[in-house]
């Protein structure tokens, strides 16, 4: 399991969820990021060979509270503030 690193710039920043996770549909929509893992040899897709970035965000919604969920960077949005 890859820990991930706090030091990365996008740590601590607010973001949207992506709208097609389920913990989005369940009403949890914005969280803050608490560690980044890049990942060089997983890939998002099959035949996708750029790899992918994974947040691990601590979500705001009272269901999912002290909780890390991984999302791709790519699918989230950043909505400002630190």
């Amino acid at each position: 399991m890859a820990i991930g690193t706090t030091k990365h710039p996008a740590c601590g920043s607010r973001v949207e969820i992506p709208a097609y996770s389920d913990m989005w549909m369940r009403g949890a929509r914005f969280g803050t990021v608490e560690r980044v893992i890049e990942r060089k040899g997983d890939f998002v897709q099959a035949g996708d060979s750029r790899g992918a970035t994974i947040f691990r965000v601590r979500l705001d919604h009272p269901q999912a509270r002290g909780k890390l969920r991984g999302y791709v960077a790519d699918d989230c949005h950043f909505v400002g503030g630190r």
